[in-house]
């Protein structure tokens, strides 16, 4: 008898057939009821904020407002968080026009015209939105350094907004614990030279999915939350579907601490040993738009899996690699311990996702399901696999399998 398994794949799915005797398990999110009514769980978490006054109550005499969005490469419901979060503004006698929205990009690609009227849903027309430009000195402001020695700029519009607002989801992030909170901030609003110092920290001691008390790179994130004045935060849980289990707001660091919770108890995964072979998938669009993105779920299968064993990603990556100086860097190398060594030589961004497949490659052999031409993945380390036959020929000869689904939003723990 063979188990038969949908993997997520761009807006699609791919089913594999596993053997129920080589199967050691599917694991994937526990499932947390969605709110009934997203619109009414968020004017709740607004209406009972954690360590903090209502929103309206904390806006009262505020000349301005920004408020932080989070990009594309995350399915956040924008639109529902801007209405909640306007709802309790319009109360405190802040009018749209003295309200800025920024996304917070960090070095992530610019929203386009669409996507920017897409975010701002009802409000499209209302509110002045912006694309967040790490790399222009003019639109940022220096705001100092933080206990790491990171010398830090933040979005000029950010910090000249008397209210500062941050909205966005909680999900693992791979070094930084838990994207979300303060995180808009730094990275999201950063300069460009801080980014990349944030994440030239993701092999330091403490660092890693789940991870917040003695996690040195998340300490500093909520540090420069609180230099930069965050006065407030909307955070949302979401589960696989992209629905909203739970919602947060009040002080930033707290409302953020409560809404990790739910994902917690949603994807905190206790896996009984290894596999030989880990099947994994980013968990279909937008999680699988690029290799950049999809390398968080390639990161999570190779983590469990017996050193030396197969890692199978099915990740549609329809818009490339993502970065174009991981392409480089990738097609440079001779060897992963060459781009390694040039990582630890000279830390810059989109070479580190390079330095992250190495370092994978290096555990596991990395086969990947994609739209990716597979002279490209063979050039960037790793198996291309064409076909559903290909598929079942490495499934055949693994002698345990363990698949995760939703690899980018799950994260798994080992009794070693």
């Amino acid at each position: 008898m063979s188990a038969q398994i949908e993997l997520p794949y761009g807006d699609e799915s791919v089913t594999v057939s596993v053997p129920e005797e080589k199967l050691i398990g599917v694991f994937e999110p526990r499932a947390l009821p969605p709110v009934c009514d997203p619109a009414a769980a968020l004017r709740e978490a607004l209406a009972n904020p954690v360590s903090a006054p209502q929103l309206r109550d904390k806006a009262q005499g505020a000349a301005s407002a920004a408020i932080v969005v989070e990009d594309v490469s995350r399915a956040v419901p924008c639109g529902l968080l801007l209405d909640a979060v306007m709802e309790e503004l319009l109360a405190a006698g802040l009018s749209p026009a003295r309200t800025k929205v920024i996304v917070a990009t960090g070095l992530h690609r610019d929203l386009t015209e669409g996507e920017l009227k897409d975010t701002l849903g009802r409000w499209a027309g209302k509110l002045h939105i912006e694309n967040h430009d790490a790399q222009d000195s003019n639109r940022l402001t220096p705001l100092g350094t933080t206990s790491l020695g990171t010398s830090i700029s933040i979005n000029r519009t950010f910090m000249e907004a008397d209210l500062k607002v941050l909205t966005g989801d909680v999900e693992y992030h791979q070094f930084c614990g838990y994207s979300g909170g303060a995180k808009c901030v730094y990275p999201g609003l950063a300069d460009a030279e801080a980014i990349r110092a944030n994440h030239s920290r993701m092999d330091l001691r403490g660092t890693g999915p789940g991870r917040l008390d003695g996690n040195p790179v998340r300490e500093e994130v909520d540090e420069v939350g609180a230099m930069a004045g965050v006065d407030y935060n909307l955070s949302v849980a979401m589960d696989a579907g992209h629905r909203i289990v739970g919602a947060c707001a009040g002080d930033a660091t707290e409302s953020f601490r409560a809404a990790c919770r739910f994902i917690d108890e949603m994807y905190l995964v206790n896996l009984p040993r290894r596999a030989d072979l880990v099947i994994a998938s980013p968990g279909g669009h937008p999680k699988d738009l690029d290799l950049y993105q999809s390398q968080k779920a390639i990161e999570e299968a190779s983590l469990v899996v017996t050193p030396g064993g197969d890692v199978l990603v099915t990740a549609r990556c329809e818009e490339g690699s993502g970065s174009k100086l991981f392409e480089e860097w990738m097609d440079e190398a001779f060897t992963p311990e060459d781009i390694i060594q040039r990582i630890r030589d000279n830390f810059a961004m989109g070479g580190h996702k390079a330095y992250q497949i190495a370092r994978e490659v290096l555990r596991a052999s990395i086969h990947l399901y994609s739209e990716l031409p597979p002279g490209r993945v063979r050039a960037w380390m790793m198996n291309p696999i064409r076909s559903l036959d290909q598929l079942d020929e490495l499934i055949d000869s693994a002698a345990s399998v363990i698949v995760l689904p939703q690899a980018t939003l799950t994260c798994t723990r080992l009794p070693e």
